[in-house]
């Protein structure tokens, strides 16, 4: 119960955006249930979340382990298209790039569809560490949402 006041409280203040749930392993479904009791017995006036998936690998000793994850954002009806907006710029939004990939062209400077479009292939592969060929195909795919 005191995550769900923790969004209450940061929904209810007036220059919040909107909250992001994030979570893995395990609390993945606590997460999922504090998103949900907040949507549906305190303010019903919440958009539909954002939900993002993805899997980390993390290590452990000599072995990577790979963990689930979860990002659920939640917006009030006004604040959703602007949370969509952002979304939609993210790296991972291009087919073929996964979230390995949507990080390393964020650490390589590039983490907007718009900024990859205008990149060179030599430039995008350098700046990333990987091959020309690939930089190419992402360049490619940038203009193609994933499926």
């Amino acid at each position: 119960m005191s995550y769900v006041m923790a969004v209450l409280t940061s929904l209810n203040r007036g220059d919040s955006e909107g909250v992001v749930l994030k979570a893995r392993g395990k609390a993945i479904t606590t997460a999922v249930d504090v998103a949900e009791i907040t949507r549906n017995r305190y303010m019903t006036n919440l958009s539909k979340p954002t939900i993002q998936i993805e899997t980390e690998k993390i290590a452990d000793g000599e072995l990577t382990r790979n963990v689930s994850c979860i990002s659920i954002t939640l917006c009030r009806e006004g604040k959703a298209a602007q949370a969509e907006a952002a979304q939609v710029e993210d790296p991972s939004t291009i087919k073929g790039v996964g979230a390995v990939m949507a990080q390393k062209l964020k650490e390589g400077g590039y983490g907007s569809v718009e900024k990859i479009k205008a990149a060179g292939a030599a430039e995008l592969a350098q700046a990333t560490g990987i091959s020309e060929k690939q930089a190419e195909n992402i360049i490619k795919a940038a203009g193609e949402p994933k499926e």
